[in-house]
């Protein structure tokens, strides 16, 4: 027997019922599909006193320093965020996810005689967040690790970081959460 007239022959019996959004009511009981999820967003210091902030999902990653002034004086920002995700890779049981793909990493840099550079390249990621318990408690985690090309033209992000390069912390605000 086809499983649609199996379905069909429970329902005519009134054992179970199909409701709207995927959900299964047997007896009156509704099951839920369980499907996994992840997802965050927050700041951790990806230095001493560097506060970086990021979001992501299982379809985005982003990142970014919004200023901050190096120890030479020069004023630093920056920002990537995801052009492509490749894969995702939930672990429920350890509440933690990997996701990979392709960003943008763009660095914006001013001396202090004025003199700028804007440093952009399309870089593969690896990111990683681990849900770690109460919001907030500095018990989730986050972070991305950058593979930076020592053979870009021009000053070159690889200049800066070298390769891999790894911005992680324990989150000061925002959360992990894994399903």
């Amino acid at each position: 027997m086809k499983i649609d007239h199996y379905v069909s022959a429970l329902q005519l019996r009134g054992l179970i019922s199909l409701v709207p959004c995927g959900l299964l009511a047997i007896g009156g009981v509704v099951l839920h599909a369980q499907a996994q999820d992840a997802s965050g967003g927050g700041t951790y210091f990806v230095m001493p006193g560097v506060r970086s902030q990021f979001q992501f999902n299982v379809d985005h990653v982003q990142c970014k320093v919004g200023h901050t002034v190096l120890p030479d004086g020069t004023a630093f920002q920056m920002f990537m965020f995801s052009t492509s995700v490749d894969s995702v890779t939930i672990d429920s049981a350890a509440k933690s996810v990997t996701i990979t793909g392709s960003m943008v990493s763009i660095v914006d840099l001013r001396s202090p005689n004025g003199t700028t550079v804007r440093m952009s390249e399309t870089v593969p990621y690896t990111a990683y967040a681990k849900e770690g318990g109460t919001p907030g408690a500095q018990a989730d985690f986050f972070s991305v690790i950058v593979l930076y090309d020592a053979h870009a033209p021009g000053p070159n992000q690889f200049d800066l970081f070298g390769s891999p390069a790894t911005f992680a912390g324990d989150l000061l605000t925002g959360s992990v959460t894994v399903k």
